[in-house]
């Protein structure tokens, strides 16, 4: 039994396997639409700091040196702070873990399905999604059941 389909049993305790699948896509969506406007707006982030944004101009240059295969690591990352700089701006994102955590999640899912599941139908790209979240919210009940995920309860290093 994989991780995902025993959380998928869990999860049946509470909803059909229609509802489940169809919430995790909607959650999907949210993460592609957030991962999208993050690397698409310019400009300074709200507060007095004047931080500007880095991942549209980080996109472009990734864009620009081609092979995705060779620069994963930095794909993921642009990912992620695309997330993070959304946060920053008070923009929708999906607390997966946590607001300060959100662009892991995404980062990872949105790599893989950019780059890795070319050769997928939607239909399978879709499934893999779905697993890949239950086997995510797996791991991060294990942590939350048995650590903290509160930055401001343990520090962000806890």
């Amino acid at each position: 039994l994989s991780i995902s389909s025993m959380m998928l049993e869990n999860e049946l305790a509470w909803r059909t396997e229609a509802e489940i699948r169809s919430g995790l896509l909607d959650i999907w969506r949210v993460m592609q639409a957030c991962v999208s406007r993050g690397m698409s707006r310019e400009g300074i982030l709200p507060g007095g700091l004047k931080v500007r944004r880095r991942a549209a101009n980080s996109a472009r240059q990734l864009r620009a040196e081609g092979d995705p295969q060779a620069h994963a690591m930095e794909w993921i990352t642009l990912y992620a702070m695309a997330v993070n700089e959304e946060n920053a701006a008070g923009g929708r994102v999906v607390t997966a873990p946590t607001n300060g955590a959100a662009g892991i999640i995404p980062a990872v899912l949105h790599y893989y399905m950019n780059f890795a599941a070319g050769g997928c139908t939607e239909s399978e790209k879709e499934d893999s999604v779905v697993r890949f979240l239950l086997a995510a919210g797996a791991i991060g009940l294990l942590f939350k059941e048995n650590a903290s995920i509160s930055g401001a309860e343990v520090g962000c290093q806890g």
